[in-house]
């Protein structure tokens, strides 16, 4: 990876609706020469995927909560992980270390649906514990331009 690629993927993190010929005169190089490296950067697994950015609470799922979960002791990761990641609020889950089993991004239509849904996890799916925060505000930018810097500094 070059001091180009590391612009493109700069440019693609910025904005990653950007056409070839949009991002190739960012960057100065032909639409052609600028996907065939973007072409090369996804082959080679540094971009691994596109997405868009959707406004939950047009989706009607404006509550954005953190759910914490403690297993019981013994159950089988990969099948609860399933199941976690089956319901409709869960946005996504990381295993992580300390205290906790697993972090849970939701999203709820309501406090009532958040509610059912930290009743449901020790009723469905072995949970013991949980702590639950919702969001307040979301910080953004600052993501963005750290990632950019990451790819600069590689």
């Amino acid at each position: 990876m070059d001091a180009i690629d590391r612009t493109i993927l700069g440019e693609l993190i910025r904005d990653g609706r950007l056409s070839y010929r949009d991002l190739a005169a960012r960057i100065r190089l032909s639409p052609t020469a600028t996907a065939e490296r973007v072409r090369r950067l996804s082959e080679a697994g540094v971009i691994a995927g596109v997405h868009a950015e959707l406004d939950l609470g047009a989706l009607g799922r404006p509550l954005k909560a953190f759910i914490d979960v403690r297993l019981r002791p013994g159950p089988d990761h990969g099948e609860l992980e399933a199941g976690l990641l089956a319901l409709p609020a869960v946005l996504s889950g990381a295993h992580v270390t300390g205290r906790w089993d697993y972090t849970l991004t939701v999203a709820c239509r309501d406090v009532a649906e958040l509610d059912e849904l930290v009743m449901a996890l020790p009723r469905d799916h072995g949970v013991i514990e949980t702590d639950t925060r919702v969001q307040l505000r979301e910080l953004r930018g600052s993501g963005v331009e750290a990632l950019v810097r990451l790819v600069e500094t590689k």
